[in-house]
C-alpha cells in the first residue's frame, strides 16, 4: 500500500509553525550575517583575484563537488529519520570517517586524469589539497546531523558564521598578496576544520572502532535511503554541473570564472532561503509525521512562505542585472548580466520545487525521489550542450527552459500526483501559473521584448502579492503587539492555512 498524505485532523498545526519559524529565526539570524559576510567579502575577493582565477577553482570542483555528494550519500538523513540511540551515531561516524578516506584516496589518484583532462598540469597540486576536506567533514558528518535532529539550529548557526568568518580572514590576505586561487582553496580546509571541532565539542560522540558486524548491521538499516540518495544526487548534480565542464572544456578558465559567478548568484538566493528552510523543514516535518499531523497544508503554507520571500530577488535578477553586476564587481564581471535574467527565473521555481526530496525522504519515497533526478538530468544537460554549441549566453538560455518546461513539468505529475498523491486541483492550481507566467517572461528575454517582459513581471508580481496576501494579511493585522521580530514570528506561528 502507498502511503499517501492525507489530511490528518487533531494536529497541532500552531505548534509546528512556532517550532519552524522559531528554528528559522534562531538559524536565519546566523546563517543571513555569514552569508552577508561572505557575500561582501566576495565583492573584495572579486577585485583583488581575476577571472581565471575562480575559473581555475571551477575546473577542479566540477570533479571535486561530484565526489563530494557521495561524502554523505543521505547517512545524516539516515540518523534523523532512525529511532537508534547514541550506538548508531557512533557507528554511523565510523561509516563516515571510512568513507571520506576512501574518497581522499579516490580524489588523488584521479588528479592527475582530471588535470588531463583540461590540458593542465598545475591542476594536480590544488586537487589534492581540496581532497583532504573529505576527510575533515566525514569526522563531523554525523555530529552535525545529531545536532540537527535535536533541533539545535542556534548551535549550527554559530559554527557556520565562525568558520565562514575565519576563512574569510584567511582568503583575503592571501589574495592581496598574490596567492591567487590559493586564497580560494587552503580556507576551506581550516573553515572545515573548525566545523568539525566545534560539531565534536558539543555532541561529544567520540570516535570508537567498531567490529565489522556493527558496520554490516547500520550499512543494512541505511542502504536503501543511501542508495536511492546516492543515485538522484550523483545525477543531479552533473544536471547541474555539467555546464561549468562543458564552459570549462569549450571556453576556458576565464569564460568560467564569468559563468561561475553568474550561477553563483543563483545559488545565494538558494542557500539562503530554500537551505535555511529545508534543513529545518526535514526534521520539523518528522517530528509533525509522529504526531500524525497535517502536513499537506503545512507544506504549502511553507512554499507559499519561501516564493513570497524570493520573488523580489527575481524582480533584481529580470530587470537590473547590469546594474547589480556593476556595484558587486565592477566592470570586469560586466559579461555575467548577459546571463542573470536566466538564473534570475531559476530562483523562484527551483527555490519551490527543492523542498519536494524532503517531503519524498520522509515517506520513504527514496526510490521516486532518485528516479525524478534522473530523467531531470537528461533534459537539462541535453539542452546545456545545445546552448554549448551556440554561445556562453545560450546556456543559460536552453537551461533555465528545460528546467521551466519539462523538469517542473515532470516533477508536478511524478512526485506530487503520482507518488505523494497530493490533492490535483491544489497542485494544480499553485503550480501551473507559476510554470506559464515563467515562460512567457523567458520568451520575453529571449526575443528582446523589453516592453512585454516589464509587464509580464508586473502580472506575476500581482499573482505573488495574491498568492501571499493570507502571508501579507497576518503580518499587517498583528502589528502593535510586540516588538517587530517577535510580531512577525508570532503572524508567522498562529497564521491557519486556508482549507
Amino acid at each position: 500500500m502507498e502511503t499517501t498524505i492525507d489530511s490528518k485532523p487533531g494536529a497541532k498545526e500552531p505548534s509546528f509553525r512556532r517550532n519552524l519559524f522559531n528554528n528559522i529565526l534562531v538559524a536565519g539570524s546566523y546563517t543571513y550575517l555569514s552569508q552577508g559576510v561572505t557575500f561582501l567579502a566576495s565583492t573584495i575577493l572579486a577585485r583583488l583575484l581575476s577571472p581565471e582565477s575562480y575559473g581555475v577553482v571551477g575546473l577542479i570542483t566540477v570533479f571535486t563537488g561530484f565526489i563530494m555528494v557521495f561524502s554523505d550519500g543521505g547517512l545524516s538523513y539516515a540518523l534523523i529519520r532512525s529511532d537508534f540511540g547514541r550506538t548508531f551515531q557512533r557507528v554511523l561516524t565510523n561509516l563516515s570517517i571510512f568513507l571520506g578516506v576512501a574518497l581522499f584516496l579516490i580524489t588523488v589518484l584521479a588528479a592527475w586524469p582530471i588535470a588531463h583532462f583540461y590540458n593542465n598540469p598545475g591542476l594536480v597540486a590544488p586537487i589534492i589539497v581540496l581532497a583532504s576536506t573529505f576527510v575533515i567533514k566525514g569526522m563531523g558528518l554525523a555530529q552535525g546531523a545529531v545536532l540537527a535532529k535535536e533541533l539545535q539550529f542556534g548551535y549550527i548557526g554559530k559554527v557556520t558564521l565562525l568558520s565562514n568568518v575565519a576563512q574569510i580572514l584567511l582568503s583575503i590576505p592571501m589574495a592581496y598578496f598574490g596567492a591567487g586561487y590559493w586564497s580560494l582553496i587552503i580556507p576551506q580546509l581550516l573553515a572545515a576544520f573548525i566545523v568539525t571541532v566545534l560539531y565534536e565539542r558539543k555532541v561529544r560522540l567520540g570516535f570508537k572502532l567498531y567490529p565489522r558486524n556493527y558496520l554490516i548491521v547500520v550499512f543494512r538499516h541505511t542502504k536503501k535511503l543511501v542508495s536511492s540518495v546516492i543515485g538522484f544526487s550523483s545525477i543531479n548534480y552533473w544536471s547541474r554541473n555539467s555546464d561549468n565542464m562543458i564552459v570549462g572544456k569549450w571556453y576556458g578558465a576565464g569564460e568560467l570564472g564569468i559563468y561561475n559567478r553568474a550561477y553563483s548568484l543563483l545559488m545565494l538566493p538558494l542557500n539562503l532561503i530554500t537551505g535555511l528552510f529545508n534543513n529545518i523543514l526535514f526534521p520539523n516535518l518528522k517530528k509533525l509525521q509522529s504526531r500524525n499531523g497535517d502536513i499537506e497544508n503545512e507544506y504549502y503554507f511553507v512554499l507559499n512562505v519561501i516564493g513570497f520571500l524570493t520573488f523580489p530577488l527575481v524582480l533584481l535578477f529580470v530587470l537590473f542585472p547590469k546594474e547589480l553586476v556593476l556595484v558587486l564587481w565592477g566592470k570586469n564581471w560586466v559579461q555575467v548580466a548577459d546571463l542573470l535574467p536566466y538564473f534570475g527565473l531559476l530562483i523562484f521555481t527551483q527555490s519551490l520545487l527543492s523542498t519536494s526530496g524532503h517531503l519524498l525522504i520522509l515517506y520513504k519515497k527514496e526510490r521516486a525521489f532518485m528516479i525524478s533526478g534522473w530523467i531531470s538530468a537528461v533534459f537539462l544537460i541535453s539542452f546545456i550542450v545545445l546552448g554549448a554549441t551556440i554561445s556562453l549566453e545560450a546556456i543559460a538560455q536552453f537551461y533555465s527552459l528545460s528546467f521551466i518546461i519539462f523538469v517542473l513539468l515532470l516533477n508536478v505529475f511524478y512526485i506530487y500526483i503520482k507518488n505523494l498523491q497530493l490533492n490535483r486541483k491544489k497542485v494544480y492550481a499553485f503550480w501551473l501559473p507559476k510554470m506559464l507566467l515563467s515562460l512567457l517572461i523567458w520568451l520575453c528575454l529571449y526575443f528582446k521584448q523589453d516592453y512585454l517582459r516589464n509587464i509580464a513581471v508586473a502580472v506575476f508580481s500581482v499573482y505573488v502579492l495574491l498568492s501571499g496576501r493570507q502571508l501579507l494579511k497576518a503580518v499587517t493585522g498583528k502589528i502593535g503587539r510586540t516588538a517587530p521580530g517577535a510580531r512577525i514570528l508570532h503572524s508567522l506561528a498562529t497564521l491557519k492555512p486556508k482549507r
